[in-house]
């Protein structure tokens, strides 16, 4: 009997244990002690809630429903409910280290409404919130407020304000559970958002228009490419008739000379895929996929001769800015954040944070192209003209992608001619403002189509993200394009405040124009005083750097390498503290044009010049190894430093053009570049778009690792040429071989 008992008192003991465990299984952990991880794992529990709806909050008769519906179910242990908690944002890893992304899976909410594909589906329809929220708690562990981003996968019923109204009872009640267990603590919601919000991209009359630009575009394209393809078929069977008639000429008696008059015509029409045609048609054909892109892709050596190594140090330089915006970008999705720091104390990490350097690289390739063909062009004008032989109109058009990432074409009857006296006359004057303006429109017309094609898809593919993204990119220009676009399409974006810019990045192209538009007025006004026009590129190189030294000083300015862009308004984009690599460009053009490439450089300057120019280059990358410099150094490194970075390119290229680059020419000048070359100026613009677009879309944070990174940078840099590939094609191209088209270079061609 007292067996039984015993096994009686057994059983419900287990029955009672039982009963425990299964009671909590659904519910939250009380908080015992003062441990303030426990507190904030609590934090926005759904199991929570209620007691909150059972309080005197109001909510909406159908929201309060449903959301009790899945409060029940989620108590009952049912699997719908479950997912909708598990969809919803709660306390993930790393906040103490910089995680502020609670954000669940807006993917898993909206696959909640696949009915098809599920058996135990919620009754009612879900929706995604994202809410902000600012977090304070005690002095050591979150002493500064900290915002973080919760997602809400609740019933489709609940608006953002009856969410909102949840959030704050339930913060009520947190703090002052915390309160009663001595712990300090805050929590206020700042604003509650549906992911995705509102906008209809198709009804967006911006969307409408940049879709029937294309649309136009890409009919102009097939249209050229099959007409194009019908000339070239008929021009080979022509041709073939002719070797044909001339084979079997060849086999009558007395036709030798015939034979090599015939034999030599062929070799100089050898690379003719076509007849050149008329105006109209020729227009029709700068739309051609065919010639386009078989220039673009093209490996052929270009007309510029010992210039190649250029195209090289263009590509490398597009490809260090993409790697530095890859890093900007991960480290803002980023739920380790913590990790950008331990980053950021690597040696080898100056070469991101110090990389605006390599925007100085094009300045200095700019001021060469520039310089070298003006001064080839008035070369020409000097000497008698000699009759071309026919040439391919599709050849050597390396030069259509713009001296702002490439060569380019400058035309030969724009400039002054050179007078006895020393002061201009009306004519001159007449002339030299007559040829800027020609020179000037042509650089506008060839690098604006595709700039303005990129903005509108920018501006598009920006406000498309900022409605469908769960975080708060701090890039608005869906907003800034769309009232500021004009700045860009004038190149003037740059001299107004960073938060008004549209396409940040765009300041390049602002700077590049502007420093032309210098180097053309220095060059023209060269044609007839040198002496003056060097002495005023002195004048305007020293005066840059006394204007970025007193900037600099006056705002107290220490570089850091983790805020980089920490002076962008007053310095870092501005022209007069950016433009010395520029004109050393211009020097180093002025050089090698007079040189011919073929000045023999003596060895030992050859030994002395090579390591101090790398040693330039390390020192302004790798000398900031505590991180940051004071007020003195920092202006004379972001004044002098930047003419200094152009001083060391400058030598590269003056070697490897000359002939004393060894490897380094020969790694630069490999024609397999060529074509990424020509690619450089629309990958620059187009690859922050898809940086944005791609990243701001996931559905949650990124994990960064540096090996990661790497990874994701490589497909940036794919991504980013291959659409350039087609902005090249459908935009850059045509709008070259209309220009020539216009200036006559076609019926000169057809003449000959």
């Amino acid at each position: 009997m007292c067996s039984n008992k015993h096994r009686t008192m057994f059983t419900a003991m287990v029955i009672m244990l039982v009963s425990a465990v299964s009671a909590n299984v659904n519910t939250t952990n009380e908080i015992t002690g003062q441990s303030r991880m426990a507190w904030i794992k609590s934090l926005f529990d759904h199991h929570s809630w209620s007691e909150i709806l059972n309080g005197n909050i109001t909510l909406p008769t159908a929201c309060e429903k449903d959301l009790q519906t899945y409060l029940t179910a989620l108590q009952d242990g049912q699997l719908w409910a479950s997912k909708i908690f598990d969809a919803s944002g709660q306390y993930g890893p790393n906040l103490l280290f910089g995680n502020e992304y609670w954000l669940g899976s807006l993917n898993a909410c909206t696959e909640l409404n696949k009915k098809q594909y599920y058996e135990q589906t919620p009754p009612f329809a879900t929706t995604f919130y994202v809410a902000k929220i600012n977090v304070t708690v005690d002095n050591f562990h979150l002493p500064q407020s900290r915002s973080m981003l919760l997602g809400e996968c609740v019933p489709a019923s609940c608006s953002g304000d009856a969410l909102g109204v949840l959030l704050q009872a339930s913060e009520q009640a947190t703090v002052a559970k915390a309160s009663a267990l001595g712990v300090s603590a805050s929590l206020v919601t700042l604003v509650v958002r549906p992911v995705p919000g509102g906008y209809d991209v198709y009804s967006d009359i911006k969307f409408q228009i940049l879709g029937s630009v294309t649309l136009a575009v890409c009919v102009l394209m097939l249209v050229a490419s099959f007409y194009e393809g019908y000339l070239e078929r008929r021009y080979r069977m022509i041709k073939a008739t002719k070797d044909l008639e001339l084979a079997q000429d060849n086999h009558k008696p007395g036709n030798n000379g015939v034979q090599s008059s015939e034999k030599t015509r062929n070799n100089g029409d050898k690379d003719l895929r076509r007849e050149t045609c008329g105006v109209c048609s020729e227009v029709l054909l700068s739309f051609s996929i065919l010639s386009n892109g078989r220039t673009i892709l093209s490996t052929d050596t270009p007309s510029d001769g010992a210039l190649t190594c250029l195209h090289g140090m263009r590509f490398m330089s597009v490809l260090w800015v993409i790697m530095v915006h890859t890093y900007l970008t991960i480290f803002y999705v980023a739920d380790n954040k913590a990790m950008r720091v331990i980053t950021e104390r690597s040696f080898w990490y100056q070469s991101v944070g110090n990389a605006s350097y390599c925007v100085d690289t094009f300045f200095v390739i700019s001021g060469i192209l520039v310089t070298i063909l003006f001064l080839r062009t008035e070369e020409k004008k000097s000497k008698p003209k000699v009759v071309e032989d026919k040439q391919d109109i599709n050849k050597n058009m390396n030069g259509f992608t713009s001296p702002a990432l490439s060569i380019s074409v400058i035309s030969q009857d724009t400039f002054i001619t050179e007078s006895k006296t020393q002061s201009y006359t009306k004519e001159e004057i007449f002339k030299m403002i007559k040829s800027f303006m020609i020179l000037l429109s042509y650089r506008v017309v060839r690098l604006t189509p595709a700039y303005a094609f990129v903005i509108g898809v920018n501006e598009i593919a920006l406000r498309y993200t900022h409605d469908h993204t769960v975080f708060e990119p701090a890039i608005f220009d869906h907003i800034t394009c769309d009232n500021w676009w004009w700045r860009n399409l004038l190149y003037i974006n740059n001299l107004y405040p960073q938060r008004e810019m549209c396409m940040v990045w765009s300041w390049y192209m602002a700077n590049d124009t502007q420093f032309y538009v210098v180097g053309i007025i220095l060059l023209l006004i060269s044609v007839k005083h040198p002496k003056i026009a060097f002495g005023s590129l002195g004048v305007i190189m020293l005066s840059s750097w006394a204007t970025t030294i007193y900037i600099s000083v006056w705002l107290q300015y220490k570089a850091r390498i983790q805020e980089p862009f920490e002076m962008f308004d007053p310095l870092y984009d501005k022209p007069w503290s950016r433009i010395g690599p520029y004109l050393v460009g211009m020097i180093v053009g002025w050089y090698l044009h007079k040189t011919r490439c073929q000045k023999r450089i003596p060895y030992w300057l050859v030994a002395l010049g090579w390591p101090s120019a790398l040693a330039i280059i390390a020192c302004l990358i790798f000398s900031m190894v505590d991180g940051y410099f004071d007020v003195w150094p920092t202006a004379f490194y972001i004044s002098i430093g930047h003419t200094a970075w152009g001083v060391a390119i400058a030598w590269v290229a003056v070697s490897c053009c000359s002939g004393y680059g060894g490897l380094v020419n020969s790694a630069l000048s490999y024609r397999g570049l060529l074509p990424l070359s020509r690619l450089t100026y629309c990958a620059y613009l187009v690859h922050p778009t898809i940086m944005m677009y791609t990243s701001f879309l996931l559905d949650g944070p990124f994990h960064m690792e540096n090996s990661t990174v790497l990874a994701v940078y490589a497909g940036y840099a794919v991504m980013a040429f291959l659409a350039s590939l087609a902005i090249s094609i459908a935009f850059e191209a045509p709008a070259v071989r209309l220009l020539k088209i216009l200036s006559g270079e076609t019926r000169r061609m057809k003449n000959h």
